[in-house]
């Protein structure tokens, strides 16, 4: 991660770094005040923090901390690209950020308990029934 010019986050509506990254932009260790610095510059910050979860802020509410499902993790690489692009599908479709960032997580989840990184990702029935579940 590095810093992005003014211009460029004036354009961001939702800034999601993993926790590391977000260190990285802010100096802070802690992703809540990492989370909550970010806020200068985006309007919504997503920090994940891998088996932990994530944790959602906004301008003007409380921070949401929205739990990982348990799962035994065969490989890592990919899952931030996941959770991502999961994220930006529920959020497309209408979902409300709790609920896509429950439903992020589960497609996450899903591909941590698989080698590699794109091979990893799942599919929308698989997610959809993680999430049922």
């Amino acid at each position: 991660a590095q810093s992005l010019p003014r211009e460029l986050l004036a354009s961001v509506d939702l800034l999601v770094p993993n926790e590391h990254e977000a260190t990285a932009l802010t100096g802070r260790t802690d992703p809540r005040e990492a989370a909550t610095a970010l806020l200068d510059q985006v309007p919504q910050v997503v920090v994940t923090l891998g088996a932990a979860g994530s944790l959602y802020v906004t301008r003007g509410a409380e921070p949401l901390t929205v739990p990982a499902p348990k799962v035994t993790a065969v490989d890592s690489t990919g899952a931030g690209d996941t959770f991502v692009g999961a994220l930006a599908v529920a959020l497309g479709e209408g979902r409300p950020m709790p609920e896509a960032l429950k439903w992020a997580a589960a497609a996450a989840a899903l591909s941590v308990q698989r080698e590699g990184a794109s091979v990893a990702m799942p599919y929308r029935p698989e997610i959809e029934e993680a999430y049922a579940s």
